[in-house]
């Protein structure tokens, strides 16, 4: 634990005090302004913001069961990029980023969705953008792996390229009920010459980890460094490489441990605080129903960082953030409710961090049974606003920061 001890030293402790479920009242609510967008879903399984047509305003992409739409600011007309009405499964994932160097965005999308086939499926490719992006988008296949589930765009290595990050949800020929067997593969994919013909050079930079449900990739020491942190089984990690290619697995939190599948964290974002302090946000266990903060100093006696339960009258939460919504320096917690369980609503939650306590806003309880949502600044007032996407609703909504 030398490097733990060596990054607590570049760190100012910062302790959370104990469980507590203070929610606000009419006032926080009031500053925030719901509107739900015109389109309808199927599952709304991912949302995120980007510039797209190259107008200065954040457009929103949406991946639904059967299409790829983007929404354009600020009317949210409504594009599709790409559908397949007649696939056997979904769509699950994206991450936009330029692949061909042209210029324009273009889309890296898992689908081929069969949570529970660990042994075909699960389709990685990428959609190019035209010109005009409210025209049609062309589709090239990057690869295969079962349960892909989640991707990011990153520069690990620093090379000054970045590669796709592609994390399955189940480990390859794994089974149920707590596939558990086998452990999953972070792929890591570099663009070929022409990524549109070409094959994409493929590595695997991680096989110790069972069920993972979501990971990011942070600085979260400010080293200058690009790295992962990993919700699974086992918790919530910190995934790094040196300049020199070693790697290096550090458990930070342990996770809410029950008999699979209620194990360990299911999302994970890092959050930072005035005063260069940070913490973790996570549900746990797997599709839990905790809410549930990692701060930066281990508990006394132990490896792993301080564990804190702020809310656990949920069921199936299944979205995080981090973001400064208050303009107060320190980010909130944004947390996505998927389901119904009397007498608690699924909705977007926000959790403020007031005097050692986090306070609990509800926005519009049962709005969004969300299944995803993203903080970005719509309409460049400063303040950050909510977008949430939803599976039984079938809806997208934006919760406009009014403050």
């Amino acid at each position: 634990m030398k490097i733990w001890a060596m990054a607590q030293t570049v760190i100012k402790s910062f302790c959370i005090g104990a469980m507590c479920i203070h929610c606000m009242g009419a006032d926080a609510q009031s500053q925030w302004e719901s509107q739900v967008l015109p389109v309808e879903l199927s599952v709304g399984y991912a949302v995120r913001t980007i510039d797209l047509n190259r107008d200065g305003k954040l457009d929103i992409l949406i991946t639904d069961s059967k299409r790829y739409l983007w929404l354009e600011n600020p009317n949210w007309e409504t594009h599709v990029i790409h559908e397949t009405p007649d696939a056997k499964n979904d769509n699950v994932c994206m991450a936009p980023h330029d692949v061909d160097g042209d210029g324009k965005v273009d889309l890296a999308i898992g689908h081929d969705w069969q949570p529970n086939n660990t042994t075909s499926g699960g389709e990685i490719g990428w959609l190019k953008s035209p010109v005009d992006p409210r025209q049609p988008w062309s589709y090239s296949k990057i690869a295969e792996e079962p349960t892909t589930h989640r991707m990011h765009w990153g520069d690990i290595d620093q090379d000054g390229k970045k590669e796709l990050y592609v994390l399955p949800l189940k480990g390859r020929n794994s089974a149920g009920p707590g596939f558990d067997q086998t452990p999953v593969r972070l792929l890591q994919f570099e663009i070929p010459a022409d990524p549109s013909v070409d094959a994409w050079p493929m590595k695997v930079l991680d096989d110790k980890k069972h069920v993972s449900h979501n990971f990011e990739i942070v600085d979260m020491f400010d080293t200058g460094r690009p790295e992962f942190l990993i919700a699974s089984y086992e918790g919530v990690a910190r995934l790094m490489f040196t300049e020199d290619g070693r790697k290096f697995n550090y458990p930070l939190g342990i996770g809410h441990q029950g008999e699979a599948p209620a194990r360990g964290s299911s999302e994970v974002r890092l959050g930072r605080l005035a005063g260069n302090g940070h913490f973790i946000a996570t549900i746990e266990p797997w599709h839990g129903n905790e809410v549930v903060v990692y701060s930066n100093r281990p508990d006394l006696g132990q490896r792993f960082m301080h564990r804190e339960v702020i809310d656990d009258e949920l069921k199936w939460g299944h979205a995080v953030a981090c973001a400064d919504l208050d303009l107060d320096s320190d980010e909130e917690i944004v947390v996505g409710v998927r389901d119904d369980q009397a007498p608690h609503r699924c909705g977007v939650r926000i959790y403020d961090l007031n005097e050692n306590k986090w306070e609990r806003t509800l926005l519009e309880p049962g709005q969004v049974a969300v299944e995803d949502l993203v903080v970005a600044d719509l309409n460049s007032d400063g303040r950050n606003d909510i977008i949430a996407v939803g599976r039984a609703t079938h809806n997208a909504v934006i919760y406009w920061n009014r403050r």
